[in-house]
């Protein structure tokens, strides 16, 4: 019962539904294609079945089912994947106990204990002038509810009293980040709770609002749970709205990523102060390809959108830039000049090509011929990394005009800086070729034939039923086990069955991604079945061998040697 309530779940959400909800997918052919989540993947490397209804990466090899996906993005056990899937389709999955079997799931609870009670403190009779502050910086209500913002009290032991009466110890709220001793962290301060790719409140960042301090800001600490580096702020939240604008902004904090919500944009992340790591790119590639930078419009907040600009165009994303005028960021612009005229900039954002010729004047007056062939070199430069041919001769063109040089010129020079790029960009390859024996090949070709044939699995049942190695022999037995019960093998629903057995579901993955064709005929497996006869007959000879030089009886030594020339021609 349990395991037709599992499937049910499984056939229920489409793999391609599913995952489309994580990321964007692309069809080609009969299969959808994506930037693979699991490793810093440049080219869409995961491919997604609609009719087997699994994915597999052909770079790092990650594959299985929905709740395979599910689990490895979200990073969840078994159990909590199929809550999360039960969920979406609507299933109730009561009579199946959910465990969490996460080990930071009681500091998890902490911090989830910590924004309740910062939530309740700010509509408490304590909360009038952190009201009023945020009135002041025109966070109303719905906005407060929608960002779950909070209030930590002047009491500095408030938190911790309760987290104690609760059962954790100052030790856990010392390394989580919520106490210091027998103190709060936080007090007397507006909190904002910042989430995890789950939707997991991991930290917060608290805010003054009335007592002078040198720090107008407190952030959690790095916890087990929280590094800064690894998260976007609103990253959670904001997944449903980039699939539907297709498109992310990048602002720098938090009070650019509520101002925009204030006038009805939520495909929005923040980076909060720190500069875009390998991790945010990994999440960024899971929610858009296209981003749009709207960073502060001073010279930091300008020299940040060149180099997180550069950065993303090297992963190959489509990168626009909103640029706002007065040295102004996104909250006080629309603060100052209204929703109106920042949609309007919004609508028509600056290509980046363009945004770096521009960033690269800055300072320059370009009045002596050495500033002008500066600018020039560096533009060039800028240029060559344009894999666009088309966008190329366009920039030339606009520098040619500008400048009134000759394109011949600058083509010349263009193509002298793309000739040293690619010698520089060079690398050794390191091999990675797999190296398989006939045996090998033999078994991945046999395993993956009888998973594609009922027929198949009896063939090897009557005929061989033995492999090599004890994983490959195990996973033919759970096969056979499956067709034991059912008429066909569902791909999806055969992982899913071995969702408690990890060392044969990681086995698994690795046969299905392997670089055979499977489509193979009764005469061609029973080809595979000799080999692999031929192994027992090896082995079989080896075992004699060692027998026999420990034999030390003349007529028993005649005996296995008689049994040792049988197997060598064959014969039983």
């Amino acid at each position: 019962m349990e395991n037709d309530l599992i499937n049910k779940v499984r056939q229920a959400n489409d793999i391609v539904e599913v995952i489309t909800s994580y990321m964007p997918l692309e069809k080609k052919g009969k299969n959808y294609f994506g930037i693979c989540p699991f490793h810093d993947d440049t080219n869409p490397s995961m491919s997604v079945s609609k009719e087997k209804q699994i994915y597999k990466c052909f770079s790092c090899g990650a594959s299985g089912n929905v709740f395979n996906f599910v689990m490895d993005y979200e990073k969840v056990d078994f159990r909590q994947a199929l809550e999360i899937l039960a969920k979406k389709s609507g299933i109730a999955i009561n009579n199946i106990k959910v465990k969490n079997n996460n080990k930071y799931e009681k500091y998890y609870e902490m911090y989830e204990i910590a924004l309740k009670l910062y939530q309740n403190n700010l509509n408490s009779t304590y909360a009038k002038e952190a009201k009023e502050y945020l009135e002041k910086r025109k966070i109303n209500e719905e906005l407060i509810k929608t960002f779950k913002i909070g209030l930590a009290l002047k009491d500095k032991e408030y938190l911790t009293k309760i987290l104690l009466q609760k059962g954790y110890t100052l030790k856990e709220m010392e390394q989580y980040g919520l106490g210091n001793g027998t103190t709060d962290i936080f007090m007397d301060r507006i909190m904002f709770p910042l989430f995890d790719i789950t939707g997991k409140v991991v930290g917060f960042s608290g805010r003054i609002y009335r007592a002078k301090s040198d720090s107008k800001y407190i952030n959690t600490k790095e916890t087990p749970i929280f590094t800064k580096g690894n998260l976007l702020f609103h990253y959670y939240e904001s997944k449903e709205y980039v699939r539907d604008k297709k498109y992310v902004i990048i602002v720098e904090g938090f009070m650019d990523v509520i101002r925009l919500a204030s006038i009805g944009i939520y495909n929005t992340v923040a980076l909060m102060g720190t500069s875009l790591t390998k991790e945010h790119i990994t999440l960024l590639k899971r929610l858009s390809n296209n981003i749009y930078l709207c960073l502060d419009s001073d010279n930091a907040g300008r020299h940040g959108m060149f180099t997180v600009g550069k950065k993303l165009e090297e992963e190959n994303f489509k990168v626009s830039v909103v640029l706002l005028k007065e040295d102004l960021d996104p909250d006080e612009y629309i603060i100052k000049y209204g929703k109106d005229d920042y949609l309007s900039l919004l609508q028509y954002p600056i290509d980046f090509s363009d945004y770096k010729l521009s960033y690269l004047k800055d300072g320059k007056t370009l009045t002596s011929i050495d500033e002008q062939t500066a600018y020039l070199n560096e533009a060039i430069k800028e240029v060559s990394n344009e894999q666009d041919v088309i966008k190329q001769q366009l920039l030339l063109q606009k520098l040619s005009f500008e400048f009134k040089i000759d394109i011949e010129i600058l083509k010349n020079k263009l193509q002298n800086n793309e000739k040293y790029s690619k010698i520089n960009s060079i690398k050794t390859p390191k091999s990675e070729i797999k190296t398989i024996n006939k045996y090998q090949k033999a078994t991945e070709v046999i395993l993956n034939a009888m998973l594609n044939s009922k027929k198949i699995s009896k063939i090897y049942e009557k005929n061989l039923n033995y492999l090599p190695s004890s994983i490959a022999r195990y996973l033919a037995n759970e096969i056979i086990h499956y067709y034991h019960l059912h008429d066909t093998l569902s791909l999806a629903d055969f992982f899913t069955s071995l969702n408690d057995k990890k060392e044969l579901e990681e086995y698994l993955k690795s046969i299905i991604n392997s670089d055979f064709d499977y489509n193979i005929d009764e005469t061609t497996i029973l080809d595979y079945i000799a080999v692999i006869k031929g192994y027992e007959n090896k082995e079989r000879i080896t075992r004699l061998k060692e027998k026999m030089s420990n034999e030390q009886d003349p007529i028993k030594k005649a005996m296995i040697s008689e049994e040792i020339r049988k197997c060598k021609i064959g014969v039983e």
